[in-house]
Order: C-alpha cells, then sequence, then structure tokens
C-alpha cells in the first residue's frame, strides 16, 4: 500500500478486508494530505468494506438531471464477480482506476479490485490519465480518455501496457474503432447503465475476433418492447425487465445492436431516423464536433438538423456537398446550424 502525488496503489492482494479498512481510516484521518480524487476513492472503500447493505451512486445524467440511487451490495458483487470470471482475472492481478468514483464505473473497478484480491493502482482521473506501470492487467475507460491518449506522444504506447481494456460510457465511433486496431491490447466496449450496475454486455472491438455485435453476459435475458427498446431481465443483479430507452435488433444467437435512443428519434414524414446512425455514416467527412437532432416542422413533422460545434462560422454548402453523398435523402439535414460549443452532461456526453 502507498500513496504518492498522482498516484495510490492499494495492495489488496496481500491484505485482508478488515486491514483495509483500517488502513484507509488512517489515511483518511490524515486526510490535508490527499487529494479530493483520493479521499474519494478511501470513502468508497469505507462504504463498501461497512456493514450497510447498500451503495448509492450517481447516474451519468445522459437522459436527464443526474439523481442519486442505491444498489444492494450483494448485487453489485455478484456484477464485479461476473467480470472477473469473463476475463479471467485472478488474485495478484493488477488493474488500473482512471474512472471518477462518482459514477458506477469508477465503483466497481474497487470492487473487482477488493473481491477479486487484485492489486488496483489508482491515478487522477482525467482525459489523458498518466500511468507508469510495466503491465497492466485489466483497465476501463471512456472512448474520450482513449481517444485523447491516442492524440498523446506516447499514448499508443501506454494503451499497449494493458492486457484487457474494457471502453463503455458512450459509443466509439469508426474512426477511434480502426484505431484501436493497431493496438495488441484486448479490447470490448460494453454495454450497460447505472441500474444495471455497468455492463451486462460485452463486443470484441478489435483483434481478429472482433464483432459489430454486443453479446450478453451469462444469466442477462434480452427482449424487445413493441417499440424496440431493448428489456433487460438479470435477476442475479438484480435487474427485472428493466424498459431501456435504446431500440435495439437482437439476432438468433442473443447478440445485439444499438441503433440509437428513442428519445433521439426523428420521425419525418413517417419515417424513422435515428442519428446515431446518421452521425456514423458522416463522421469521416466531419472536420469538428457534431451531432444530428429533430426539429417541429410543419410539413413533416419533425425534420432533421445537423448541429456542429464551432467558433467561426462553418461554409455550410462545402458542409452538405460531402456529406450529401453519405445519407439517403431523408437524413439529409434540412438544416445546419453552429453552436461555439456544445453543453455536456458531467460524464462527457453531448446533452442533444
Amino acid at each position: 500500500m502507498s500513496t504518492q502525488k498522482n498516484i495510490l496503489r492499494l495492495n489488496f492482494a496481500s491484505f485482508d478486508k478488515a486491514w483495509i479498512l483500517n488502513y484507509s481510516y488512517t489515511l483518511l484521518r490524515e486526510s490535508w494530505s490527499l487529494t479530493e480524487w483520493k479521499k474519494e476513492v478511501l470513502y468508497f472503500i469505507v462504504d463498501w468494506l461497512s456493514g450497510s447493505d447498500e451503495i448509492k451512486t450517481t447516474t451519468s445524467g445522459s437522459t436527464g438531471t443526474p439523481k442519486t440511487i442505491s444498489l444492494k451490495k450483494e448485487y453489485v458483487k455478484r456484477s464485479a464477480l461476473k467480470t472477473l470470471k469473463f476475463f479471467n482475472l485472478k488474485q495478484g492481478d493488477k488493474a488500473l482506476l482512471a474512472l471518477p468514483v462518482k459514477y458506477i464505473a469508477g465503483k466497481l473497478m474497487i470492487v473487482r479490485a477488493i473481491e477479486g484480491k487484485m492489486n488496483l493502482y489508482c491515478v487522477e482521473p482525467s482525459l489523458t490519465p498518466a500511468f507508469d506501470e510495466t503491465v497492466i492487467d485489466f483497465a476501463a475507460m471512456t472512448p474520450a480518455q482513449v481517444s485523447a491518449l491516442l492524440e498523446t506522444e506516447n499514448g499508443k504506447e501506454l494503451l499497449n501496457k494493458i492486457k484487457k481494456l474494457i471502453i463503455g460510457g458512450d459509443k466509439i465511433s469508426r474512426s477511434l474503432e480502426t484505431k484501436l486496431d493497431a493496438l495488441k491490447t484486448e479490447i470490448w466496449h460494453t454495454y450497460g447503465m447505472t441500474e444495471t450496475i455497468t455492463h451486462i454486455a460485452l463486443k470484441k472491438v478489435n483483434g481478429k475476433d472482433k464483432t459489430q455485435y454486443f453479446k450478453p453476459l451469462p444469466g442477462v435475458s434480452l427482449s424487445l418492447a413493441e417499440d424496440n427498446r431493448l428489456i433487460i431481465d438479470a435477476s442475479g443483479i438484480g435487474v427485472r425487465f428493466l424498459k431501456t430507452n435504446d431500440i435495439a435488433e437482437i439476432n438468433p444467437d442473443g447478440s445485439f445492436i444499438i441503433k440509437g435512443r428513442i428519445d433521439n428519434v426523428i420521425i419525418s414524414g413517417g419515417v424513422k431516423l435515428f442519428p446515431e446512425e446518421m452521425e456514423k455514416k458522416i463522421e469521416k467527412v466531419m472536420k469538428k464536433p457534431f451531432y444530428f437532432k429533430g426539429e417541429p416542422d410543419d410539413k413533416f413533422g419533425e425534420k432533421p438538423v445537423l448541429v456542429i460545434e464551432s467558433e467561426i462560422p462553418v461554409d455550410k454548402e462545402k458542409v452538405m456537398k460531402e456529406i450529401k453523398p453519405l445519407l439517403s435523402k431523408y437524413e439529409l439535414p434540412k438544416k445546419i446550424i453552429t453552436k461555439k460549443e456544445f453543453e455536456k452532461t458531467l460524464s462527457g456526453k453531448i446533452k442533444r
């Protein structure tokens, strides 16, 4: 166990839970010397090892105002054990915590390390997390973190130190997925939410065995509502027939793809348009951050609008010329607007 300015090493492989709890209390009593993110890690360890039956966590706010929800520790532990088993993680393996502990993804990295008796290597959460370990067996990051790291001088080298990496919290763009193919790290995209205690499905996104489909973890059953929203049933983690806001297609073997969120769907002239699919089609020609949204229209009910983040005027005719061959006639934006800065949730997702 050790703490440095920007690093916190927690050796869960060599100490029992009582010792870990006492160590955490000791550090917190000297909290004047700790940065805020380290305090959050230690407070959660104390919370997890306390006698309470539940933990509290904050939702991402992607569907509205972030809220605090309670999760039973029994289910949280089962979720952690599922991940440990899937990735064949063992006692003494090294895990990297580079996510904020405020959200469930960061909390679960700590729980996996404690319950799996792993060594947890904690670094300050940032867009470009800094870590200097020779080998890391398991880590979790957001697409934004991986993209930003790959833009740094030694980002590829850092990511290649990780044996197995899960990426979650947002979609992975095609351009990022292409870059991931150049890494030797085994990389999975996760599907899940706070209410499902992080991921309930995974898909491999690089290597020879990569796929476009998510595969649910054992004990997870999926179905579709009448409006094609995904329904998740996983009694082992306390999730019973949870109707999500994600529109999905399920294959006969149980694998699935997410087409988009129902609250983002644009119905124009009776045609359903999925902004997330449209964005994938044009991202290779877009030079600035962007998204599609729907606006009311007297003739068609709704019309697709392309929103571009830019502090200077955009050549809209040029943009339209570049994207026109990539979209159907229904998907073509009826208007292009610019915003100086996109509004985002606390977890970094664009608020449409």
